[in-house]
């Protein structure tokens, strides 16, 4: 009997016990998947999801500048024990602000989720622009990702993910 009942507290125990390491670039990917990807279609759905998971949006002289002139809000969004800045412009684009950006590991992740193909690479003294095509087959083939990273050298973890969807890509660009 006690054998029993000690492996059935096991056998309950162990997925408990499983907990799954994910890394930064996971937390990011999750929060651009949510908040920008998912919302393409309407960005303005980004405000009632911030303040539902415990955000507000943020006043204007602290907004993206860039999200501002589009007609843009800026929101911060607390997530699994982090924080990000959601910036969007519904006829623009979407971007998410991380503290630690998790280059090689997002990169991956993206390569694995959307197919991505490096279109544009741009760098100064001080940062790095990225830009990748979605080569996915599907809904979001034709998008841009944008990562914006700081060079190794200035010691900053800071960067960016940025989400154009394709119809914005292909009225205003192509």
């Amino acid at each position: 009997m006690h054998r029993i009942i000690l492996s059935i507290l096991i056998a309950v125990s162990i997925p408990v016990l499983a907990v799954e390491n994910k890394s930064e670039a996971q937390y990011t990917i999750e929060v651009l998947d949510a908040f920008c990807i998912q919302n393409q279609t309407d960005f303005d759905n980004i405000v009632p999801m911030a303040v539902s998971a415990g955000g507000k949006i943020l006043p204007n002289e602290q907004a993206d500048p860039a999200m501002r002139e589009l007609g843009g809000k800026t929101v911060y969004v607390p997530y699994n024990g982090r924080n990000y800045i959601v910036a969007f412009a519904n006829e623009g684009g979407c971007t998410v602000v991380t503290k630690t950006i998790d280059l090689a590991n997002l990169k991956s992740l993206l390569v694995k989720y959307f197919k991505i193909e490096q279109i544009d690479r741009q760098s100064s003294l001080s940062q790095v622009n990225e830009m990748y095509e979605v080569k996915e087959k599907g809904i979001y083939q034709g998008a841009v990702l944008s990562i914006v990273y700081a060079q190794i050298e200035t010691g900053y973890t800071e960067g960016s993910i940025s989400f154009l969807p394709a119809a914005i890509i292909n009225r205003d660009i192509r």
